[in-house]
């Protein structure tokens, strides 16, 4: 599947401290690969710096996982908080 904006949602902050929530089927590999959140640069001013909690899979896979962005160019990236 692909990155998909109806289900992120922000919950509060400012650019480069942003918190958002996103929910997908996706596996968490996936979700974390470069250019995944691409489109959310534009559409939710994503910016280097901004968390997102990432609600992966569903059922019995279902996983929470922090990840924060990084944004250059218009490409997004996002690395795994351990």
């Amino acid at each position: 599947m692909a990155y998909d904006s109806s289900t992120m949602r922000l919950l509060g902050g400012v650019p480069g401290q942003q918190l958002f929530l996103y929910r997908t089927a996706d596996a968490i590999g996936a979700v974390s690969a470069g250019d995944y959140f691409n489109a959310a640069v534009e559409e939710y001013n994503l910016s280097s710096g901004d968390i997102i909690l990432a609600v992966s899979g569903f059922g019995a896979l279902a996983a929470l996982d922090a990840l924060v962005a990084g944004v250059s160019g218009g490409s997004a990236t996002v690395g795994l908080l351990s």
